[in-house]
């Protein structure tokens, strides 16, 4: 029984771990945070309007620009954000 789980968790792990790692690299490449979808769960849930967005996909950049110009000034200055 042992000799037949032992495998299949080996393989389970390699998976989440190549999983996680791939996130990591795409998110290192991308420099974008992650971000759920408007109108998801929550619509189907009964709430009509995106509570992080308020429906304008746009703001949604707008405010991580205004993040990335705020980190680079920080930098600039010599201060972590």
């Amino acid at each position: 029984m042992l000799s037949q789980l032992l495998p299949m968790l080996a393989i389970t792990f390699t998976v989440f771990i190549l999983f996680f790692i791939f996130m990591g690299i795409g998110y290192m490449i991308q420099k974008k945070p992650l971000k759920g979808s408007c109108g998801g769960v929550a619509k189907l849930m009964g709430n009509e309007n995106c509570d992080y967005c308020g429906d304008d996909p746009n703001k949604c950049d707008k405010l991580v620009a205004e993040q990335q110009e705020n980190a680079l000034r920080a930098a600039q200055l010599g201060k972590s954000v």
